[in-house]
């Protein structure tokens, strides 16, 4: 490749280079940055300043020093130019995954000089491994599609063959106890078939009244059917706001952090509880929090890690799906989950939700 030698009046191209909204840095022979725009000053959370005059190693992670670094520097002095992804740090020791592309030229007095161009691709990985891991739920999801259809069919034997052994033979107890595990096996199947077929959300504009009205129609029924009280606290004026959410697959996560917190109660619970909190957190970018909270035996700290594996529970004839269904309900539509339980003391599960995500230039006519 033909190396060109670069004549230019260095303030005016400095001046053009800071307005580019790209993070654009530029090194000398010795590999010390000589030119950073306000970009990447941005990007690296500190001041062109500081970026002034640093060793280009000093942004990558400590183990790429010896390998990676010194072969982008070769690869861009021999091809004239590199393209790929590195692990860069930060001053303050935060890191990012960042796409690189690297330009080798002279400068006019036939000294070299290389210019990096760097994106931030930390999220596009994210949006990445997402697809690739809802690729990987959906092969799994048809291969236990069948293997629940293989299983269902002898169970449905089995449970008609106990159903009549009931009747005719002696020994009940043994025909009774094979009805209950084809019982269990059947409601295990239904309970696969069902997190399989859980349809994508599809968010819609929702007032926070409308999903506090449903809550009190359908969540607070329920609550009062399994023997427990319903308390509802909302911060003042939170019926205005309005976000993007799927209110009918929420509803349904909801439904099953509220049974838990009903059945976290003991029979000689003289008071049973259950508070419904909808407040506006100070997360920015997920400003509404529905609590839903018990003060009823609580969780234990071994159990409290694996609330949301599937098939999880310390409850008898429990099939321990509910908390992962509103989790994966829950993380679907951007949102988070938290759960925080002490034995004896009760349990609070606050499901965390999205701001509407559409920029204001989508949602408001600017005058």
């Amino acid at each position: 490749m033909t190396q060109k030698e670069v004549k230019f009046a260095p303030k005016l191209i400095g001046d053009l280079l800071d307005i580019i909204h790209n993070a654009i840095l530029v090194i000398d022979s010795d590999n010390k940055i000589i030119f950073a725009n306000s970009r990447t000053a941005k990007m690296f959370q500190t001041t062109v300043s500081h970026l002034q005059g640093m060793d280009i190693i000093d942004l990558f992670m400590p183990d790429d020093l010896s390998i990676l670094v010194p072969n982008i520097l070769d690869i861009t002095r021999t091809s004239g130019e590199f393209e790929g992804e590195a692990m860069l740090q930060r001053p303050d020791g935060t890191s990012f995954l960042g796409m690189i592309a690297v330009t080798y030229f002279l400068w006019d007095n036939h000294k070299e000089g290389m210019a990096f161009t760097i994106h931030d691709i930390t999220d596009i990985k994210s949006i990445e491994y997402a697809l690739r891991r809802s690729e990987r739920t959906a092969f799994l999801g048809r291969l236990v599609d069948d293997i629940s259809h293989q299983i269902r069919n002898p169970v449905t034997v089995i449970g008609g063959f106990a159903r009549r052994l009931i009747k005719d033979c002696d020994s009940q107890a043994k025909a009774k106890a094979i009805m209950k595990e084809a019982n269990h096996l059947e409601a295990l199947l239904d309970t696969l078939n069902n997190f399989i077929r859980l349809p994508r959300p599809h968010p819609t504009r929702t007032s926070m009244g409308s999903i506090i009205d449903n809550m009190e129609k359908r969540l607070q029924k329920q609550v009062t059917d399994l023997g427990c009280n319903w308390f509802g606290d909302y911060e003042e004026n939170i019926r205005n706001y309005t976000f993007l959410v799927d209110q009918e697959l929420l509803m349904v996560a909801l439904e099953s952090v509220v049974i838990n917190a009903c059945e976290s109660y003991t029979e000689s619970d003289s008071a049973k509880n259950v508070t419904v909190q909808v407040k506006l957190s100070k997360n920015s970018n997920l400003p509404y929090v529905i609590k839903i909270i018990d003060q009823g035996v609580g969780i234990s700290q071994s159990h409290l890690r694996h609330v949301f594996a599937h098939f999880h529970s310390n409850k008898t004839k429990h099939i321990g799906m509910g908390l992962t269904f509103a989790q994966r309900i829950v993380e679907e539509q951007m949102g988070k989950i938290i759960i925080e339980s002490f034995e004896g003391k009760g349990t609070t599960v606050s499901c965390y939700l999205i701001q509407d995500r559409r920029r204001i230039i989508r949602t408001m006519r600017l005058e």
